[in-house]
């Protein structure tokens, strides 16, 4: 009897998959490293899809970096001779701003709008109507962290192109930055700083001078100060992006003085830049606190602080009361120090902000050896100091009150 014929199997398919498992199982290993210890780490293929023969690990970790910003640091009339040494005919300012030099120096960055000049002792050190701050302002500023400047402010040309030039030169002395003025054409108007590997891009303008515009030439207002012009910021946020900036902030100098609710221009102003790619916009001018918003643009979290307030000035109950009235005047005393966490992913190359915290702060001023001193205080950290009586504790409150009310309004 016949022996049946058995079918052979068809084994062209199993071929096939044991094929596609070798060359997956290729893809893999050249996509990835597996350590002595059995941890996947990421591959030897860089952007360019070319092997590579040793992997960056530094590359793909998540980069972290703080910002921090404040608003208006003017100094008027009584606090230069508040910082005048006539045993030395010297100026020091420092001791002004010691409660607050641990939190700005602790930044990665730091920025602020310094008001006025410092054009030189050729001319009066005067606040008030055109300001001119003796050099030690700056080392002052130096002192406690600062690591950029925003000069374009209404204040900025009160000792004319002179003036511009000298602050600009003394700021750069002092190994800080300068945003917003510049003593010769710039060949961009952005800052960019690498934090850490983060890259920042920083610009900066005003809304006007105070009619000295015409102190300048047409040629030099144009490149000598940043005045608000859409034009000009589309173009300077624009050649961030080319610069392949993480983020871009912008540090304006706009609204109406004393008033705690922002302007239709200022509210305008701000979407046209977080619409076209500004991811931080810190506002300053009005001398008191407006309000502060996070927002989603485009799917982006952005934040807006349309006044920061007043860092230090001699703006207060005292000197302001008989002008603008007391609910004005009082929010003069009130500033804010914001410190922004900045994360960069460091797979997709995402830069976002991550947390947004907020010390409010208030300028005390006192009579010391016949003149006046001044302390910038952290308020939380100062009021229960023995040293503050009641009357100024409860200032101080209020004061904490109304800037924690303004912040992350809707």
């Amino acid at each position: 009897m016949a022996r049946k014929r058995r079918k052979k199997k068809n084994k062209g398919p199993i071929i096939i998959l044991v094929i596609c498992l070798i060359v997956i199982g290729v893809f893999v290993a050249r996509r990835f490293s597996i350590d002595n210890s059995g941890t996947v780490n990421l591959s030897k293929i860089n952007e360019d899809n070319k092997i590579v023969d040793d992997i960056d690990d530094d590359k793909y970790e998540n980069k972290k970096i703080t910002l921090t910003a404040t608003g208006d640091i003017m100094f008027h009339t009584s606090q230069i001779k508040g910082g005048y040494d006539s045993q030395t005919d010297s100026y020091d300012f420092k001791d002004f701003f010691e409660p607050v030099k641990e939190i700005i120096e602790s930044a990665d960055i730091a920025v602020a709008n310094f008001e006025g000049t410092t054009a030189g002792s050729e001319y009066p050190f005067v606040g008030w109507p055109r300001f001119n701050a003796p050099d030690e302002a700056l080392d002052a500023m130096k002192h406690i962290g600062f690591d950029v400047l925003s000069t374009a402010n209404n204040h900025i040309i009160d000792r004319g192109k002179i003036g511009i030039i000298n602050t600009t030169d003394k700021i750069k002395q002092r190994d800080m930055d300068v945003i917003g003025t510049y003593k010769e054409r710039p060949e961009s108007r952005i800052l960019v700083k690498d934090v850490k590997g983060i890259k920042l891009a920083f610009i900066s303008y005003t809304y006007g001078c105070n009619g000295l515009e015409q102190l300048l030439t047409e040629e030099e207002l144009d490149y000598m100060v940043n005045i608000v012009d859409k034009d000009k910021i589309a173009k300077d946020i624009s050649d961030a992006k080319e610069a392949e900036a993480d983020l871009i902030i912008a540090v304006m100098h706009w609204g109406n003085e004393y008033q705690r609710s922002p302007s239709n221009y200022q509210k305008d102003l701000a979407d046209f830049m977080l619409n076209n790619g500004v991811n931080i916009i810190l506002g300053s001018h009005p001398h008191v606190i407006q309000d502060f918003k996070t927002l989603d643009y485009n799917g982006n979290k952005v934040f807006v602080a349309y006044s920061m307030g007043n860092f230090i000035s001699n703006q207060r109950l005292e000197t302001l009361e008989s002008d603008y009235g007391r609910e004005a005047s009082q929010y003069t005393e009130d500033g804010v120090i914001i410190n922004f966490d900045i994360e960069k992913n460091g797979i997709t190359g995402k830069t976002e902000i991550t947390n947004v915290n907020f010390v409010p702060t208030w300028v005390y001023r006192y009579k010391k050896d016949g003149k006046f001193d001044y302390k910038v205080y952290p308020i939380m950290e100062y009021i229960e100091s023995n040293e503050i009586d009641n009357y100024t504790k409860s200032r101080m409150q209020r004061s904490y009150d109304d800037t924690m009310f303004k912040m992350n309004v809707e």
